[in-house]
């Protein structure tokens, strides 16, 4: 009988062993060194868009930020980098010509080790890109709002933001904290309670991505 393609851990999450190598091929790097694959060329624009992440991305209403193209929402709530990386067979089954993807935040209130959720988040890079041809955009993680996670959790978001800027091209990094944050974290006009974003917030945050010609 043929050997399963397929790894079960601890009973409950499958992993292909190729996928399985990719990551521990990224993890004996360094965390700043990033294995991204660049498209071959550029996803055709009647591809469909999907943005990727947890609850931040979940809740938004991507398809009417966005009508003019076919758009999936890969977003679940409290999922992790880890998470992310555990389904990254089922965000690829959307095929996507172009991925947006934005997580970080509870992998910072899990204290997860910044430089080693922006390792995963590249590997889920890598993951997308590797015979998709498709673009992967990495956006900044949004921070919390420093009433609720503290300094010191806006702190760590800011690390893991300048790693990810440092880690992607620049064509393919979005920025939002400027518009998103201010010296307090999450801009209180944006949020709901210190982390999820209220009806302004996911338009200030669709509004920048159109400002790029994005999607």
């Amino acid at each position: 009988m043929p050997a399963s393609p397929w790894l079960r851990i601890g009973g409950w999450v499958a992993l292909p062993l190729g996928l399985l190598a990719l990551g521990w091929g990224l993890f004996s790097r360094p965390p700043s060194t990033s294995m991204a694959v660049e498209p071959a060329q550029p996803p055709r624009p009647d591809a469909p868009v999907t943005f990727v992440g947890d609850s931040l991305t979940a809740q938004g209403d991507w398809q009417v930020a966005f009508p003019d193209r076919v758009v999936f929402n890969q977003g679940v709530s409290g999922d992790t980098s880890f998470q992310l990386m555990a389904r990254l067979p089922q965000i690829r089954r959307t095929g996507a010509g172009t991925y947006l993807v934005m997580v970080g935040i509870n992998d910072i209130v899990w204290g997860y080790d910044p430089g080693r959720v922006a390792a995963r988040i590249q590997w889920l890079r890598t993951g997308l890109q590797i015979g998709t041809g498709a673009r992967v955009i990495i956006q900044s993680t949004i921070p919390c709002a420093r009433f609720r996670c503290g300094a010191d959790g806006v702190r760590r978001v800011a690390e893991l933001n300048a790693l990810l800027a440092s880690q992607t091209p620049p064509r393919d990094f979005v920025d939002l904290t400027p518009v998103m944050a201010d010296g307090e974290g999450l801009r209180r006009a944006y949020t709901v309670d210190g982390v999820h974003l209220n009806a302004a917030g996911y338009g200030r945050w669709a509004a920048r991505l159109r400002e790029l010609g994005l999607p």
